[in-house]
């Protein structure tokens, strides 16, 4: 009798090991292999990459944006794919300026064969972004990073798309912990002044912003930043609500996790203050910035490689 009971205690037990391994199993998926590798295509110095939307046979043309907390859709493309809107809600453009916009539900988005059910899309005009070639349907970025972890090969103009969970032990590169300023991945850096003066600063990662560094304006008045970068030229840009003047400079180095990129181009603007919930954040880095290195973002862990 106490034989089978013991037996019985194996067996339960054996069961409930190989239950715990298959729940283990589940919980952390194997991504050591990708989900998906997707082709991209640089538009203005923004990754572009193929999507197409249940019902249509239309290839779209998408900016991947880590910094894109909403999924916005070009005016234009609702349009021309009859994609109702549902509601109305509103955007914050720079300096929290907020406009209300049209909103729409996409039954299904597809990244190759990445399928994300039901996305709310923001309508904005976004042709500014494309060129006559190639014309911006939309920008994704948060909803897609926490969907997967993604690696962006600049180099071989690649996004690779990892399931969820620990970052691969295979991954390569310095790994940068980040904070999340409302839903964008934040990350500390210095920059190095013409006159030699280094300061650290809080920075959105942006990897749709066409520029290097983008800095908010409190970070420029309280550094004087107006006063020591030398003006190379200007650009005037229509935002959501109202032009925005742009002057554009230049930094002779920043240093974020051990690396370092030397002449980095930077920008400013009166009106360009995205406020930190909890940190000063001292503006964005952009493309000429990541395109130095493959960069793989892990954002449900907080988790950014450079290699």
């Amino acid at each position: 009798m106490w034989r089978i009971y013991w037996i019985l205690i194996v067996i339960a037990a054996a069961c409930t090991n190989a239950s715990a391994q298959r729940k283990n199993a589940s919980a952390e998926p194997d991504n050591t292999k990708p989900a998906g590798v997707i082709p991209f295509t640089l538009v203005n110095n923004h990754i572009v990459f193929p999507v197409t939307l249940s019902g249509s046979s239309d290839t779209l043309h998408f900016i991947f944006d880590s910094g894109a907390e909403v999924t916005v859709m070009n005016t234009r493309t609702a349009e021309r794919l009859k994609v109702p809107s549902n509601r109305q809600a509103f955007m914050s453009g720079v300096n929290n300026g907020m406009i209300q916009v049209p909103v729409v539900t996409i039954n299904a988005l597809y990244i190759k064969d990445i399928r994300m059910p039901y996305v709310n899309a923001y309508l904005e005009d976004l042709r500014d972004l494309g060129t006559e070639k190639t014309s911006i349907d939309g920008v994704i970025g948060v909803a897609l990073m926490r969907m997967y972890i993604i690696r962006i090969d600049y180099k071989n103009q690649q996004l690779q798309f990892f399931p969820n969970g620990k970052t691969k032990v295979t991954t390569a590169g310095q790994l940068m912990h980040f904070e999340l300023n409302y839903t964008t991945p934040v990350v500390e850096a210095s920059i190095k002044l013409p006159n030699g003066t280094a300061l650290m600063g809080n920075y959105h990662v942006t990897t749709g912003g066409d520029y290097g560094v983008l800095f908010n304006w409190p970070f420029v008045e309280k550094y004087k930043l107006n006063t020591i970068l030398p003006t190379i030229n200007t650009d005037k840009v229509q935002d959501m609500a109202k032009v925005l003047y742009y002057i554009n400079s230049s930094i002779p180095q920043l240093q974020m996790a051990g690396r370092s990129v030397s002449s980095v181009p930077v920008s400013y603007c009166k009106d360009v203050d995205d406020v930190g919930v909890f940190v000063e954040i001292a503006g964005a880095i952009g493309y000429d910035v990541w395109k130095h290195f493959t960069v793989t973002i892990n954002y449900n862990k907080k988790e950014l490689f450079l290699e």
